[in-house]
């Protein structure tokens, strides 16, 4: 099972196999600088969202989860908020986190979207 993990300012969106589901944090895990600046309520927000969206079980696999980013990451992410995302990715039971980093740069004519994905286990 792979479960696509976007994250926004205290929200995550969930997609797998054509389902999609959005979490809302109880408290906020966004500050005023960081897209995660309280660790662990982020971290309980994904543990709650993946048991959830029912990808887990005492009999199950844990899924592969490809978390990104879309705020805060002016510049690519520091290796401390690529920590933090992957941390978070395999606390929530993942047997394997990849974190995407995607970044928008514009030209003149046309505007190009890259994307840098670095598998980490």
């Amino acid at each position: 099972m792979e479960i696509k993990v976007d994250v926004y300012s205290n929200k995550m969106l969930l997609t797998s196999d054509g389902r999609s589901m959005t979490f809302h944090s109880k408290e906020p895990f966004t500050t005023t600088r960081l897209l995660i600046g309280k660790f662990f309520v982020a971290e309980n927000c994904l543990k709650n969202a993946v048991k959830e969206f029912g990808d887990t079980g005492f009999f199950k696999r844990g899924p592969k989860i490809i978390i990104q980013p879309h705020e805060f990451f002016e510049g690519g992410l520091s290796e401390v908020e690529d920590r933090v995302l992957r941390e978070i990715a395999l606390s929530a039971g993942a047997r394997e986190a990849q974190v995407v980093e995607s970044s928008t740069m514009s030209g003149h004519a046309s505007h190009a979207s890259h994307i840098f994905a670095r598998k980490i286990i």
